[in-house]
C-alpha cells in the first residue's frame, strides 16, 4: 500500500548545494525545500510546437544584501539549495508553503518521477512585488512510496541537474 515518507526518512535522500540555515525542514508529511538562486524569463514570446524545443535563456535576479528584490509581477524560476534523489519505488511531488500562499505567491512544479536526482527547479509565480532572502523555505516536498519499484525511471535529459544555465 502507498504510503507518505516523513521529512525524517526524507533527509537521507537530500543533500545542500549550499550548507546554509534554512531553519527546521523536517515536517511531519515532507521536506521543507529552499532557495538558491533565483532567474527572471525574457520579455520575448515563448514557441511551443510538437517537437522539444529550446528552454528559454534566463537572467539571474542578483542578490542584494542576502535577499532577491521580485519588484515585477510575474513568474520567476529558482534553483533549489536542495539536491534530491527520488527512490526507484516512489513519486516526488512539490507544492507551496502556505506562507508564500498567504502572502500572494505560487509555485508551480511538475511531478519528480521515480529514480529522478537532481537539483530540482520550480517556478515562483508572484502576484505582487516580493522580497525573498536567499535560503528561505518555500515548497514542501512530499514522496509518495509504492508497495513495489516502477517498471521504468526517470532517464530525461534533465537527471543529475545542477544550477540553472543559461540555456536550461
Amino acid at each position: 500500500m502507498p504510503r507518505i515518507l516523513s521529512g525524517e526518512e526524507i533527509s537521507p535522500l537530500i543533500q545542500k548545494v549550499i550548507h546554509a540555515d534554512s531553519g527546521e525542514q523536517k515536517q511531519p508529511a515532507g521536506y521543507d525545500v529552499s532557495v538558491n538562486k533565483i532567474h527572471s524569463f525574457p520579455k520575448s514570446k515563448f514557441s511551443l510546437g510538437i517537437a522539444k524545443g529550446e528552454n528559454s535563456t534566463l537572467t539571474e535576479v542578483p542578490l542584494i544584501n542576502d535577499h532577491f528584490e521580485l519588484n515585477e509581477v510575474g513568474a520567476y524560476f529558482v534553483d533549489l539549495n536542495e539536491i534530491t534523489t527520488i527512490p526507484k519505488d516512489a513519486i516526488g511531488i512539490l507544492l507551496p508553503r502556505s506562507t508564500l500562499l498567504r502572502n500572494g505567491l505560487d509555485l508551480r512544479t511538475a511531478l519528480f518521477d521515480p529514480g529522478y536526482s537532481g537539483q530540482p527547479k520550480v517556478m515562483l509565480v508572484c502576484h505582487r512585488p516580493a522580497r525573498i532572502q536567499r535560503f528561505a523555505r518555500i515548497g514542501q516536498l512530499i514522496i509518495i512510496k509504492s508497495d513495489k519499484e516502477f517498471i521504468s525511471q526517470y532517464s530525461g535529459q534533465y537527471q543529475g541537474e545542477r544550477g540553472a544555465q543559461s540555456k536550461i
